[in-house]
């Protein structure tokens, strides 16, 4: 817990900036005291930037957390063994030293005990009436759901790596200790791990609160996909729920934001929709109606060194990862298809001509934003979600299906009769998922969430579900500072 004491005192050097337009590059300007930090507005939005900022540090959501998830699947090859740069991870022998093990972890919970900090903060200062002329209660609400909601997608974040999936037992397994309150010393250290279906309850506590209380609409295209708003909330409770099976639920939410026929689009809020074209998502600025939620750099802030999407898929990093030819998405692939067109070729000695996924372009200056969720992703959960819910192909699906695939692949439309069941449309869409989202963290929750195999890739061989090494281990950190932590 060494980690989250650190967040806190972290917290007070970073989150009390500049009030700045995208509220993710907060300008840190000096250490304040509690009593201060809810003083003015800007010092409370500085606040908000903090948050934002330590979720996209480059050991989580800004780079690495995505990696991780991509490269234990079977899609990508190391150009280099490098531990410091994944390759326990890609090669399946982590262990609770293991660098990525420790520091993301780490990294994580520091997010949370800032979160913790800052909802305690505005809640007991709201409701004893402080902040009476200084933010309106719509600010209040937009401010706190941006924190229930940025807390949710944390400890969603950690269960993918460090814990069982939810349908591998309902939930049963041990999951994470459940930080809820500020810690602001090492008294609070010791705290037992809650089980996965206790974690997700607080995930989807704390996101359907949020859900109420965020704004419909930023009113920019940068704001929109950058920060946190009513269907971002929406989009991400989609992804929760099919997690847990629970695909009643993912209907629910996704007819929120998924308008009834094609062209399917959101009909409140943000207008998000499909990108025209599948490279549309990735040119600058990044901030298509697609981008749901992304973390944003600037030549001025960047994820750091070894950290940032394009130093793991770009041709000219030496410690990237090129796509594997034999992996499932590759292998699916129609060379006509505008996502295998994208890719960026490279070369490797003792290997030849390699490719690369093309979808961050900026190595020298990376400013590739981190996509966290796309509209894409919306529409392909739900298609899921109807078929498999109700036990039967509707052309409802097969609709949303075909909308992300012919976006890249025009010939490769499919129709009703192309599914003699509905494990055949289940097959699909889970190929159309590895496709679409190669390079974007999905792969590995994918695989866990269905409790499938981990398929072997070069040296490294397949991981049943009861292996071991299916899940991370907990870090020696963790282990050695919380005396009821139990490992994995």
């Amino acid at each position: 817990m060494k980690n989250i004491i650190k967040g806190s005192v972290l917290l007070m050097l970073l989150v009390f900036g500049a009030c700045n337009t995208d509220y993710l590059t907060p300008e840190p300007r000096t250490s304040l005291g509690e009593l201060q930090a809810f003083d003015t507005k800007d010092r409370i939005v500085g606040q908000v930037n903090g948050m934002y900022a330590m979720m996209k540090h480059g050991q989580f959501l800004g780079g690495r957390y995505f990696v991780y998830n991509d490269i234990r699947g079977d899609n990508f090859l190391p150009k280099s063994t490098n531990l410091v740069t994944g390759y326990a991870t890609w090669n399946h022998n982590t262990l609770s030293s293991t660098n990525e093990v420790r520091d993301l972890w780490g990294n994580a919970y520091a997010a949370v005990n800032a979160i913790n900090i800052f909802l305690e903060g505005l809640d007991s200062r709201w409701t004893s009436g402080a902040l009476s002329g200084i933010i309106t209660e719509a600010e209040y609400n937009q401010y706190k759901s941006e924190a229930l909601s940025l807390r949710a997608v944390t400890y969603f974040s950690l269960l993918q790596l460090y814990a069982q999936p939810y349908n591998k037992n309902n939930g049963a397994s041990p999951g994470l200790p459940l930080r809820l309150k500020a810690m602001k010393t090492g008294a609070d250290n010791d705290l037992a791990r809650s089980s996965v279906a206790e974690v997700y309850t607080q995930i989807l506590a704390d996101l359907n609160a949020a859900e109420g209380m965020a704004a419909a609409n930023h009113g920019s295209d940068l704001l929109n996909t950058t920060r946190i708003h009513k269907n971002t909330i929406i989009a991400y409770k989609t992804r929760v729920y099919l997690h847990m099976n629970n695909f009643a639920q993912v209907q629910t939410e996704a007819n929120k934001i998924v308008s009834a026929g094609a062209p399917f689009s959101a009909p409140a809020g943000v207008a998000n929709a499909l990108a025209p074209t599948f490279a549309g998502v990735w040119a600058a600025p990044y901030t298509s109606v697609e981008s749901m939620f992304s973390m944003p750099f600037t030549a001025t802030n960047l994820a750091g060194t070894q950290n940032f999407l394009a130093h793991y898929h770009h041709p000219n990093s030496a410690e990237s990862y090129y796509i594997n030819t034999a992996g499932s998405a590759y292998t699916k692939l129609n060379d006509e298809d505008a996502r295998k067109k994208l890719f960026a070729t490279g070369t490797v000695s003792g290997v030849g001509t390699v490719y690369f996924v093309g979808k961050y372009t900026n190595f020298t200056s990376p400013v590739d934003y981190a996509p966290v969720i796309r509209y894409a992703e919306v529409l392909l959960n739900l298609a899921e979600a109807i078929v498999r819910g109700g036990n039967s192909v509707t052309q409802r699906a097969v609709d949303l299906l075909n909308a992300v695939r012919t976006r890249s692949y025009a010939a490769g439309a499919y129709t009703l009769a192309d599914f003699s069941s509905v494990a055949s449309f289940q097959q699909a869409v889970m190929d159309e998922r590895n496709m679409e989202f190669l390079g974007e963290g999905i792969r590995n929750m994918d695989l866990l969430r269905t409790v499938s195999a981990i398929p072997g890739k070069g040296s490294a061989v397949a991981l049943e579900p009861s292996s071991p090494n299916y899940i991370w281990p907990i870090p020696e950190s963790e282990l050695n500072i919380n005396k009821l932590m139990t490992g994995n």
